[in-house]
């Protein structure tokens, strides 16, 4: 344990704590180059490792509120499984046949396309193109394929999900995370879910973002992200409470074709499954040693994480 979070402690990725100025350089290369949502400045190298259920190591500032940036996708799955647990979601039902909206009118595009990063959804969402976001390697006059076909990153689909789940559950995300899964793990308060400026649903509700791109997302402090992986680990168990039904967690942990190593936004790698946000941010769940590790703002989580014993 002292020789990971020495590791740790020295593993700094060379990125700005503010995090305003970082997304202006990191923008400024991008075919959208604008910072649409709130930030804050970040805090150094943080972590917390979970054994057995039990905190066994922590280092930097584990109760700092920092921004998870694409963390918010393993969240947004999470709001998702609240569906699938209510009845309101098919997995392969297409998301037009349960939500009215302009962007997926007809469209066969189903809850596990826009969960799995295959939709290859084309279109405008709240003023923006879907090819604002480049991390999927896709042009803008790029041919379309089917759905389910090809694995492409993209913020703007992710948000085209949040949109749609929060016109099916008829509130907002946040309010949703809070009630039904941070307030039972005992989270406690200080975090937020956050989505861009402008973006709300006709009845008024703020539509979160799937991460930070732009700025907006998910906000939390290392320890509750270390519940958040617990409850996960634990199929859902916490303490005793059936939080949500075992059943979707191993949906969530079931490989895409197109993507072996991506699940319902969580990542799958050596028979443990992970969040993973920019500043290499990770929350990491492993079965077979019952250990969560939340590490942040390290260059090499991975190599820190492996240490753990």
């Amino acid at each position: 344990m002292l020789e990971a979070v020495s590791l740790a402690l020295a593993d700094e990725p060379d990125l700005p704590r503010d995090m305003r100025a970082w997304l202006q350089i990191t923008l400024a290369d991008e075919p959208w180059p604008y910072i649409l949502g709130d930030t804050i400045p970040r805090g150094g190298p943080t972590g917390v490792v979970l054994s057995g259920g039990r905190e066994v190591g922590v280092w930097g500032e584990p109760d700092r509120i920092d921004m998870c940036f694409s963390i918010a996708k393993s969240a947004l799955s999470t709001v998702a499984g609240v569906a699938w647990a209510d009845g309101l979601l098919e997995l392969d039902a297409p998301v037009a046949s349960a939500v009215d909206l302009d962007e997926l009118r007809d469209s066969p595009i189903t809850w596990r396309h826009l969960l799995t990063q295959t939709s290859d959804w084309r279109g405008e969402l709240f003023g923006i193109p879907w090819w604002a976001d480049p991390q999927g390697r896709q042009e803008p006059d790029a041919p379309p394929e089917e759905p389910g076909a090809r694995f492409a990153y993209n913020d703007i689909r992710t948000n085209l999900l949040s949109l749609a789940l929060t016109r099916l559950l008829g509130r907002g995300l946040d309010e949703v995370l809070r009630e039904r899964i941070m307030e039972p793990i005992g989270a406690g308060d200080g975090w937020s879910w956050r989505g861009l400026h402008g973006m709300r649903t006709p009845e008024g509700h703020v539509v979160v973002t799937g991460g930070s791109h732009w700025g907006g997302g998910l906000w939390m402090s290392a320890r509750q992200l270390a519940r958040f992986g617990l409850l996960h680990l634990r199929d859902g168990d916490w303490q005793g409470t059936q939080v949500l039904p075992p059943q979707w967690f191993a949906l969530q942990r079931t490989p895409t074709p197109a993507r072996p190593a991506y699940g319902l936004m969580w990542w799958l790698r050596d028979g443990a499954f992970y969040a993973h946000g920019t500043g290499e941010q990770v929350v990491w769940c492993d079965p077979g040693r019952d250990l969560v590790a939340v590490v942040r703002w390290a260059n090499d989580p991975f190599a820190i994480i492996e240490r753990l014993t």
